[in-house]
């Protein structure tokens, strides 16, 4: 008989190994359980769920702070799938995705996130899934989009402490009613002591993802703005807006049940 291994928590990002959220997050979810962490080798954003049908993938083990990391040449999706059922002798116990660099609020951003991709894999698996994403100033994001530097180590620190918090109510007593994922966005500037809120995955759409190119035909990431439906102001974008922590349960529920008119339109006997 195989001897029992303690129940663990998979930890994965988009943003890659060399995400300043990474180390502070590891350090405080090993307060709760021991942890594992698989994450790309390179920033992976925007890469939803995407998994590698074809081509091989790499890993390698290296340490980040004590911890042993997982670097993959995959999509977040990707780790998280490694993580859960074939790098680690038993599967976590809960999948915590994150930090994110920016904010993954309102249902267009939701459904193009990396990290969020990663924690469906969880959620797909049965377990109870985690997708943590933190605001950044402009001049920060541009700082990390330019250099990849994200600020302050304290910001990191401040995302780590309320995630642990959250991982800790989940490892507890279990997701909120009904949810398969819980997706948490925080403000910039979050501390310990910043309101946490439930609140709605705002509608949301943006435009053209793309403009021209540098070179004659091609065409390069031009993103139109964001455009959110939520006149009460009752989804995550506006809780954002308001400097909470937005806390939004997700549920896999997509079908839409038919109306009678539409089974006399679509359906035949």
């Amino acid at each position: 008989m195989a001897p029992a291994v303690a129940p663990w928590i998979l930890v994965t990002n988009d943003d890659g190994v060399d995400s300043p959220a990474l180390a502070p997050l590891l350090r405080r979810l090993s307060a709760i359980a021991p942890v594992r962490a698989v994450a790309p080798a390179g920033e992976r954003s925007w890469a939803s769920k995407v998994l590698t049908r074809f081509g091989q993938l790499q890993a390698r083990a290296h340490r980040c702070d004590g911890f042993e990391v997982w670097a993959l040449d995959g999509s977040p999706a990707d780790c998280a799938n490694l993580g859960l059922h074939t790098l680690f002798p038993a599967p976590p116990a809960l999948v915590v995705s994150g930090v994110n660099v920016g904010t993954n609020a309102g249902l267009a951003y939701f459904l193009s996130s990396g990290t969020v991709g990663a924690a469906i894999e969880g959620a797909l698996t049965g377990l109870p899934a985690l997708a943590f994403s933190v605001a950044l100033k402009p001049e920060d994001y541009t700082r990390w989009r330019q250099y990849r530097d994200a600020g302050p180590l304290t910001l990191w620190e401040n995302a780590a402490e309320v995630a642990g918090q959250i991982a800790a109510q989940v490892w507890r007593a279990g997701l909120p009613a009904g949810a398969a994922l819980l997706n948490v966005n925080m403000p910039a500037g979050v501390n310990p002591h910043t309101p946490r809120r439930f609140a709605a995955l705002t509608p949301s759409c943006y435009g053209a993802f793309f403009g021209p190119g540098p070179a004659p035909d091609s065409f390069a990431y031009r993103l139109s703005g964001l455009r959110a439906d939520d006149p009460q102001g009752l989804g995550d974008l506006a809780a954002l807006e308001r400097g909470d922590v937005a806390l939004t349960p997700i549920r896999f529920s997509l079908d839409a049940p038919p109306h009678a008119g539409d089974r006399r339109r679509f359906e035949q006997p």
